[in-house]
């Protein structure tokens, strides 16, 4: 600004000088020189010199041309002005008025001096006073070219030079109105600039100046408009000021909004240039962000500045930012490093004062698009080339404070070099602002920062007593990138600390960077020495980390890493890795132990490609236990372009030894030869059969083991694999081919052998928990095995386990949740318990022998198995084997099922389905059976009799279905309920004599005395098993109640007997229980009220049941024909003696009748006649009478034999009193006449009178 106004200064020294010269011209034009010099120094005050030629014409217009001009004398001998050529052309009319019309004027090179005393006074006003014709002088053009203004300033001893100074004039007077435009460069900072004044008043002291000034190289035009006075020597020019901020044309939708402006009051002296106030305004002009402040800048002895600046919040959106709106109009930034860019870029477009002073800047905030920057504080002071930065702060969005303390250069090559603090508690809100997005790392932050003493340029970015904190981490230490010219970049890093998120460290990096962090540090040279207690990052964490590494673009050396716990594993390693990383070289030493290796192995897996392998390595990670493994690797041309890996080591007491190998890493995912081979030995085998993914139980085997693989293949090809495993006698091996390819693994082929010894243990290692073991399980197994996808395929399989043979193709599915088992299998035995223990537990308690009382474990769904089995024996647990035994086996979830089971049991055909279930706990069981012509005699051998022959023979068919539910096997047995029925065509029962009456009632009848139950069970017990008896067409239904078998209508029936009975069976005693009624056919023996009958009464095991007899009916059948064979006895004997008294009175009556017929003899004779002829009538029908009084009698004697017989087995048992008979009411037949010798004398008479019998007791008859 003092650069502009002494410019005009020199302007109006120059013009002075033009009219001093035109004065004399129309006045004398002899001796023009010597005139011109004389009133020239007369008017400008000071000695006017031509030195060089002088050319001078009136017509067509007066014209002067001056060189080589000077004025005055400066104290070091020089002129004060020096003009190389001036010239001017009047015009002649005006000239005759003593008007001086200069239409054209050129000063060309005009160079000057101005000294400014130590007092503040200008030389050019001492001395002389000047008299200058200011009103009658008219400028209508005047050029200035090429002009040049020293001024000196004894006062600060510096000088300032005004250059290529170009102006184009005008004034009506010399006392004004000027116009003046013009370019200049003041000290080589190049600018125009305009200025007018006004005439002043006669007697005026002032001058009323405008002055227009437009930097080139700034973005700003200023216009002052005051008044230029002179006071003692001393120029003052005060006023108003008002700048406008240069900008590009305003947005067509918005042209109302203006650039940025200052309007204030300014004073301008030899001393200061001071704006005692201003207003700085931004955006519209109705409503515009304003500054306030002062500002002054001291030019004396001791020049010092002074910028204080306080303004309200900015609001940026409402300005014009290049006349754009909201977040699109933002200067957008992606990273921290083009934000310091723009700041920087914005920075060095301040000038920067040449003097000492001080600026001062307090701002509550600025809004601008998307960014608050808030509680801005400044005070600097300008240092040569850039500011002195005493203090700086500013909260930026995400709550961020910045506060800096140094040295900031700027220019071309901008610096910092100081304290820097860095502070910020929200760090995703920082993120958003300077990248526009937030890393998720950087969203886990609560809190970041760093301090450090700082030195940035563009080649160097020292950090120095870093204090990094990134969330709970802090880390110490130093940080240093260089990138000098034409050389790489290097970086530097010493850290210690406590921890580090490498993930958050990342984010961070390329917040600050930009995007191409990660690339640009990849591209440098990078030594890093790093120690803390704990390391996260790419979701891994490491505590106790210490490395020291270095990277130079072309190889890494890890000097040392050691991570004291890396997902409970200890690491510590060294290496160096050379070349690209497509063709890498070099070698590492690895050493790694871990009391439990299944976290670091998760670790691994979750980050390498998925592979089976990798996830059954996890899970038998704790058979890995206490590993202390080293491995040396060498890749790349010191393994021949291939890979080669050495693990040696122990691993839960395994000695470990590992051979890797790749022939070619370029070709490693085409066809580059890969070979793998490992042996492990442990004196405990089931831990080499977990090493082995087997997952097995923690079950000592007691016998040492090793096992050993080998893999080799190439590309995509399956590869050769061969697995062996052996543990004392007994071996495992498999050879063929297996696909290593993730997808679909494992794919493959080949034979398996096993022989064994015992291979129960190591099925119990594994979790196969057989059956009814405990017993050794030798078994010997060769099979074809072709796994697929999720599918293993066993095929020729030739076993025997425990004697057992078994061949046929089992297919093993494990791509489900629950693997699964198919296929076909035929085994020379089955055991139906052994079956249900899977499902069921133990059937049989092993103490006892008997069905086991314990509760029914929960059920086991590892497997589900749908199989096609056929067996030479099948045993149900009851009734014997059965033969060529065929049925579908199904199990799923807890349950059992036997289908379509078919086969010769018993003798028969046997079909039917079992199904057992175990639903948490609670069994379930529900069967069908269908028996066909099978033989009684192998039933009633199945169930073990203890005598060699059997009674029941007989071919008989069965039906049974029966179900129950339990919480133990006992309970499933004791809760059966069921239905079924027994049919036999024929059926012979041994050693039961159904015809035993027969032979039984002639001893029977040999009883002497009385007939008791002893001696019929006696004698029934010995006669009743002495023959057979047949039956045909029996059916016996029965049905099960818990547990329980009744049969209540059990009839067999025969021409000799009918039994009639119950039997009742508790099946899960083995305890029966049968009422069997036998009633014998009597035929003629028949007893009224009287049935040959006993009763067979058994119990005991169903096996050997106790028999008793039960001869109460019988008993009485004997007792009552005893009873009656007495009767008939008494009654002969009773008939016998009636007889003998009837024919005794007969006598007596035909001796009266003789006596009588004597006596009548005379009246006989006289009527001899009559009477022989009525005698010989009589005799006749008497004859006739007796014949048919013969057959009643006959016939009534057979009535009375029946019914005595009746009687007899009606009759109370013998020992009974006999009751009297009752008298005969009948009438009695007469007797016959019993012949009589001749010798008798016997005279027949009438027939006596029957005589009444009557008998207290029978004798031999209780």
């Amino acid at each position: 600004m003092l650069g502009r106004i002494l410019v005009f200064l020199g302007g109006l020294l120059v013009v002075a000088l033009f009219g001093a010269l035109l004065a004399p011209l129309f006045v004398d034009w002899t001796d023009f020189r010597k005139d011109f010099e004389s009133q020239a120094s007369r008017i400008l005050g000071k000695k006017v010199t031509v030195l060089g030629e002088v050319n001078a014409r009136l017509l067509p217009f007066p014209s002067v041309t001056l060189h080589d001009v000077t004025v005055g004398a400066d104290k070091d001998g020089k002129p004060l002005v020096h003009v190389a050529r001036f010239s001017m052309d009047a015009e002649l009319a005006p000239l005759l008025s003593g008007e001086a019309r200069i239409f054209d004027m050129r000063i060309e090179e005009p160079k000057a001096r101005i000294r400014l005393l130590p007092d503040g006074t200008l030389d050019w006003l001492r001395g002389s006073s000047a008299d200058i014709p200011a009103r009658t002088v008219v400028l209508e053009n005047v050029r200035v070219v090429g002009g040049e203004i020293d001024f000196i300033d004894e006062q600060t001893g510096r000088t300032r030079r005004l250059t290529g100074l170009d102006a184009d004039m005008s004034a009506r007077s010399l006392a004004g109105p000027w116009s003046v435009d013009g370019s200049a460069a003041l000290d080589g900072e190049k600018g125009s600039f305009h200025l007018s004044s006004l005439q002043p008043e006669v007697g005026a002291d002032a001058i009323s100046l405008k002055l227009r000034l437009q930097p080139e190289s700034r973005p700003f035009t200023i216009e002052l408009d005051g008044d230029l006075t002179l006071k003692t020597g001393k120029p003052s020019y005060q006023g108003q000021l008002q700048a406008t901020w240069k900008g590009k044309e305003p947005d067509k939708d918005d042209p109302k909004t203006p650039p940025p402006r200052a309007k204030g009051a300014f004073e301008l002296t030899n001393e200061r240039i001071a704006l005692t106030s201003y207003r700085f305004e931004i955006g519209e002009a109705t409503d515009p962000y304003v500054v306030t402040g002062e500002a002054k800048l001291d030019t004396g002895v001791n020049p010092e500045f002074l910028l204080t600046a306080e303004g309200q919040q900015v609001d940026v959106n409402r300005l014009a930012n290049e006349s754009a709106k909201g977040k699109t109009g933002r200067n957008a930034a992606g990273s921290v490093r083009e934000r310091l860019d723009l700041l920087i870029a914005m920075a060095s477009e301040i000038p920067i004062p040449n003097l000492p002073g001080k600026a001062t800047l307090r701002l509550p905030a600025i809004v601008a698009g998307d960014t608050v920057l808030r509680d801005i504080t400044l005070d600097i002071r300008p240092d040569g080339r850039g500011w002195n930065v005493e203090r700086a702060v500013v909260v930026l969005p995400g709550r961020t404070q910045v506060e800096a303390k140094g040295r900031l250069t700027l220019g071309s090559a901008p610096a910092f070099s100081g304290d820097l603090l860095v502070a910020s508690t929200q760090p995703s809100g920082l993120s958003t602002w300077v990248s526009g997005s937030v890393d998720p790392a950087i969203r886990q932050l609560k809190s970041m920062g760093f301090s450090a003493a700082v030195n940035l340029t563009p080649q160097i970015q020292r950090f120095e007593k870093l204090e990094l904190a990134l969330g709970p981490a802090l880390l110490n230490g130093r940080l240093e990138r260089q990138s000098l010219d034409n050389a790489v970049a290097t970086l530097s890093i010493d850290l210690a600390g406590n921890e580090i998120d490498l993930d958050a460290a990342r984010a961070v990096a390329s917040l600050i960077a930009g995007e191409e962090a990660s690339q640009g540090l990849l591209a440098e040279k990078i030594a890093t020495r790093l120690k803390v207690g704990r390391l996260t990052g790419y979701g891994v964490e490491a505590r106790g980390v210490e490395t020291i590494f270095t990277y130079d673009g072309a190889s890494v050396v890890v000097d040392r890493l050691n991570v004291e716990d890396l997902a409970g594993a200890t690491l510590k390693a060294s290496g160096t890795v050379k070349g690209p990383m497509t063709t890498p070289s070099g070698k590492a030493q690895v050493a790694l132990s871990a009391a439990d290796p299944g976290p670091f192995l998760t670790l691994i897996s979750e980050r390498l490609p998925a592979h089976p392998l990798a996830g059954r390595l996890v899970k038998s990670a704790r058979w890995y236990a206490d590993s202390n493994l080293t491995a040396s690797l060498v890749f790349g041309e010191a393994a021949g372009g291939g890979m080669a890996v050495k693990v040696a080591g122990t691993s839960n007491g395994s000695r470990v030894a590992l051979d890797y190998g790749v022939s070619d890493l370029a070709r490693l995912s085409s066809d580059a030869k890969v070979n793998l081979a490992a042996t492990l030995e442990n004196p405990q085998a089931q831990v080499l059969l977990g090493q082995a993914g087997l997952d097995p139980l923690p079950i000592g085997g007691g016998e040492g083991g090793r096992l050993q693989f080998s893999v080799t293949g190439a590309g995509d090809a399956p590869a050769d694999a061969v697995l062996t495993f052996a543990a004392g006698r007994t071996t495992l091996s498999a050879r063929g081919k297996i696909g290593l390819a993730a997808a679909g693994f494992p794919k493959g082929s080949g034979a398996v052998k096993l022989e064994s010894p015992d291979l129960e243990p190591y099925l119990m290692m594994t979790g196969v928990l057989l059956p009814q073991g405990g017993a050794g399980l030798p078994a010997r197994l060769a099979a074809e095995v072709a796994l697929g996808e999720g599918r293993a395929e066993i095929s020729a399989i030739d076993a025997e386990a425990a004697g057992n043979t078994m061949s046929g193709t089992l297919v093993f599915d494990w791509n489900g949740a629950v693997p699964k088992l198919g296929g076909q299998i035929a085994l020379d035995n089955a055991d139906l318990a052994w079956l249900a223990e899977g499902v069921l537990g133990p059937v049989s308690d092993g103490v006892t022998g008997t069905l086991s009382t314990t509760p029914l474990p929960k059920p086991r769904s590892d497997i589900d198995f749908d199989l096609a089995v056929t067996a030479r024996t099948f045993s149900p647990g009851a009734f014997g084997p059965i033969s060529d035994f065929s049925a579908k086996l199904n199990g799923a979830g807890g349950q059992l099922t036997i289908e379509d089971a078919a086969g010769r049991w018993l003798g028969g055909a046997m079909s039917g389905r079992l199904m057992i279930a175990n639903t948490d706990g609670n069994g379930f069981y529900q069967g069908r059976i269908a028996l066909r012509q099978a033989e009684l005699s192998d039933a009633e051998k199945a169930l073990g009799k203890a005598d060699a022959g059997a009674v029941l023979e007989g071919k008989f068919d069965l039906d049974l279905v029966a179900e129950a539910t339990g919480s133990s096997v006992g309970d499933l047995l004791a809760a059966t309920n069921g239905s079924g029925a027994v049919k036999i065509a024929a059926l012979t029962v041994h050693r039961f004599d159904s015809g035993l009456l027969p032979k039984l009632l002639p001893r029977a009848d040999a009883i002497e005395g009385d007939i008791t139950n002893a001696k019929v069970e006696d004698l029934a017990a010995t006669l009743i098993g002495g023959a057979s008896s047949a039956f045909a067409n029996i059916e016996v239904p029965f049905n099960i109640t818990d547990g329980v078998l009744r049969a209540t209508a059990l009839t067999l029936a025969n021409e000799t007997a009918k039994l009639d009975g119950t039997l009742r069976v508790e099946l899960g005693e083995r305890r029966a229980e049968a009422d069997i009624r036998a009633a014998f056919v009597a035929g003629d023996d028949a007893l009224a009220g009287a049935e040959p009958a006993l009763r067979l009464l058994f119990s005991g095991d169903v096996a050997d049941p106790e028999r008793k007899l039960d001869v109460g009916d019988l008993a009485n059948f004997l007792s009552q024909r005893a009873f009656e064979r007495e009767r008939r006895r008494v009654e002969t004997l009773q008939s016998n003696v009636l007889e003998k008294q009837r024919l005794r009175r007969e006598a007596a009556l035909y001796r009266y009748r003789a006596e009588e017929r004597a006596k009548a003899e005379a009246e006989r004779a006289r009527i001899a006649e009559e009477a022989r002829l009525a005698e010989e009538a009589r005799l006749k029908a008497e004859e006739a009478r007796l014949k048919a009084e013969a057959e009643r009698r006959a016939a009534e004697e057979e009535a009375r034999r029946r019914a005595a017989e009746a009687a007899e087995q009606a009759a109370p048992p013998v020992g009974d009193a006999v009751e009297q008979a009752p008298p005969a009411t009948e009438d009695v037949p007469p007797a016959p006449q019993l012949p009589l010798p001749p010798g008798e004398g016997v005279t027949r008479g009438g027939a006596l009178p029957p005589v009444q019998l009557q008998f207290e007791s029978l004798p031999g008859v209780n």
